[in-house]
C-alpha cells in the first residue's frame, strides 16, 4: 500500500502495468486497485477509480518480484518509489509506501 502523487498527463488506473524504481532497481508493478483520492484542498478521502494529473491518493501497488520495503516513515530510502510509464518512459509518479507485504 502506498500514497501517490500522480504526475502523469495519463492517469493512474487500476492494472495497468508501470515500472517501479527503487534506488537502482526496476520492478514490473501493477496497480491492484486505487483505495480513494485525497482531496488536496480539504484532505478529505474520496472514492476514485483514476488519479488524473496532479492528484494524491493511496493505492495497492503489486509487483512482479519482492524487492525490499519498509514504510517511508521508518526508512527514506526504502519507502519510496518512482513509478515510471513502460510505453512512454515518462516519470509517472511518486510513491510513499505506508505497508509493506
Amino acid at each position: 500500500t502506498a500514497t501517490v502523487a500522480w504526475m502523469d498527463d495519463e492517469p493512474l488506473l487500476p492494472s495497468r502495468l508501470y515500472w517501479a524504481l527503487q534506488g537502482h532497481r526496476w520492478v514490473k508493478a501493477k496497480v491492484k486497485r486505487i483505495v480513494h483520492q485525497v482531496n488536496i484542498n480539504t484532505l478529505e478521502e474520496q472514492a476514485a477509480t483514476q488519479l488524473d494529473a496532479n492528484a494524491i491518493g493511496v493505492v495497492e501497488l503489486t509487483l512482479q518480484e519482492p524487492i525490499a520495503a519498509i514504510p517511508f516513515a521508518e526508512s527514506r530510502i526504502l519507502g519510496s518509489l518512482v513509478l515510471v510509464d513502460t510505453a512512454s518512459h515518462k516519470t509517472s509518479g511518486a510513491a510513499l509506501v505506508l505497508s509493506a507485504q
